[in-house]
């Protein structure tokens, strides 16, 4: 399963949270992220890209989400 970090900002230096996915989200495609006491918060997906880890050379998959309730 591939580990995706979501960011919510093109300038964001931290995720907004990082979670694993049985395949890469497309572009388009909406998230809904469960939150207390039984809502979710809507998201959409508007960007992807792989950045590649300094550290061990790993390329990671990167979202860029938008809010959309």
């Amino acid at each position: 399963m591939p580990t995706v970090e979501a960011f919510d900002d093109k300038d964001a230096l931290e995720p907004l949270f990082t979670a694993e996915f049985e395949f890469l989200p497309r572009v388009g495609e909406y998230l809904a992220r469960d939150t207390p006491p039984g809502y979710f918060v809507h998201h959409k997906v508007v960007e992807i890209w792989h950045r590649q880890d300094t550290e061990d050379g790993v390329f990671r998959a990167c979202i860029r989400l938008e809010i959309d309730d």
